[in-house]
């Protein structure tokens, strides 16, 4: 089940596919897997239907996803300092 902070990498080709379906691709290629609400943020969308589509997606395998981090990892300041700092510089 994906919930808004599952995370998701691009895992196959985009080739032929409708364009929003690539724009979701492009902007969680590897090494970067952006959470389920995050995507739905960038790309200027509901959460639902973006989970929907990721839904999509997974059974075609075209995404990977994975929990996000334990409560511990998100305890470590320094990640989350690096966290916010890139987060500012997309701004």
């Amino acid at each position: 089940m994906l919930t808004m902070d599952t995370l998701i990498t691009a895992a196959g080709d985009d080739q032929g596919l409708p364009s929003e379906w690539r724009a979701v691709l492009d902007l969680c290629r590897p090494p970067r897997a952006l959470a389920v609400a995050e995507l739905a943020a960038r790309m200027g969308w509901r959460l639902t239907p973006m989970t929907r589509l990721l839904g999509v997606l997974l059974e075609r395998g075209l995404i990977h996803h994975r929990l996000p981090l334990s409560p511990a990892e998100t305890c470590n300041v320094v990640l989350l300092t690096r966290i916010r700092e890139c987060l500012a510089k997309q701004l």
